[in-house]
């Protein structure tokens, strides 16, 4: 039973396009996942090349369907702007504690998050791999903390056809979005929360499993009150006899973080992700 517990968003279907690290991956208690995707047609290509492990931790057993759990993640995201096809341009880190109850048809958690985004390579422009004369390095730092909560309902319907739907909502208690050069335009300081909804289908057809799937969050800044938006859709299939799935995906995103202003992305590409549950 602790291997089939759900962690956020357990099929893969919590935000995928945006700023939680964990939300690209499918968890279990004792999980371990890794992806990587190629992007395209990004803004700038900064979205041409992500890369994330991440690890969850079943720290104690409180009851028989309620556990407390840890998460660990690392996100590395590069453009493909220099001579060998692959920039660094950015780092992320999260970790979350929360209690996760199990249920027959999904779970419910609570917990506690930590995120931060750091730059690589900075004192080279984005687009290069070497100084230039009169570059002046950049900075954005990224810094989320507060408690979340979230939910998944799944089910099964007639040949097959699994599906979940998932909601989490995050209240931040800090807040820090430290720039070079200085910029207040869309200052994430003013994030004050973020709410994200989900749904997948998958159908077994043997010898593969096939998926679609949609996300949307929504971030909340204050003063004035803002909502801006997230959208990712994915589908792709997994092979029944490895723990390896091949997608295609489409995302729009209001602030990719790779400079020191807001930076729109629209982002095209392939990838694929494996899993140990």
């Amino acid at each position: 039973m602790l291997r089939r517990l759900v962690l956020l968003f357990a099929l893969g279907s919590e935000l995928k396009a945006q700023e939680l690290v964990s939300s690209y991956h499918h968890y279990s208690a004792e999980g371990v996942s890794a992806m990587v995707h190629r992007g395209f047609r990004s803004a700038a290509d900064e979205r041409a090349w992500t890369i994330v492990l991440a690890a969850s931790l079943p720290l104690a057993q409180l009851r028989p369907s309620l556990h407390l759990v840890g998460v660990v993640s690392h996100f590395l995201q590069a453009n493909s702007l220099n001579d060998i096809g692959f920039n660094p341009r950015s780092a992320r880190w999260e970790e979350q504690l929360l209690l996760l109850w199990s249920t027959l048809n999904g779970y419910h958690a609570v917990g506690l998050l930590h995120f931060c985004k750091h730059e690589i390579d900075n004192a080279d422009p984005p687009d290069a791999d070497t100084p230039r004369a009169g570059y002046r390095p950049t900075k954005r730092v990224i810094i989320l903390h507060g408690p979340f909560a979230a939910t998944e309902f799944k089910g099964a319907l007639p040949h097959g056809v699994e599906w979940a739907i998932g909601l989490r909502a995050a209240l931040f208690a800090i807040a820090q979005d430290y720039r070079i050069p200085s910029s207040t335009e869309e200052s994430w300081r003013r994030l004050r929360a973020n709410v994200a909804v989900s749904a997948r289908a998958v159908a077994v057809s043997a010898p593969v499993r096939i998926f679609g799937q949609v996300s949307y969050r929504g971030a909340f800044f204050e003063s004035p009150i803002r909502l801006r938006h997230d959208l990712r859709g994915e589908a792709g299939i997994r092979l029944l006899a490895t723990s390896i799935e091949l997608f295609g995906y489409a995302e729009r995103i209001f602030d990719d973080l790779s400079r020191p202003f807001p930076h729109p992305s629209r982002t095209y590409g392939i990838g694929a992700r494996w899993q140990k549950r």
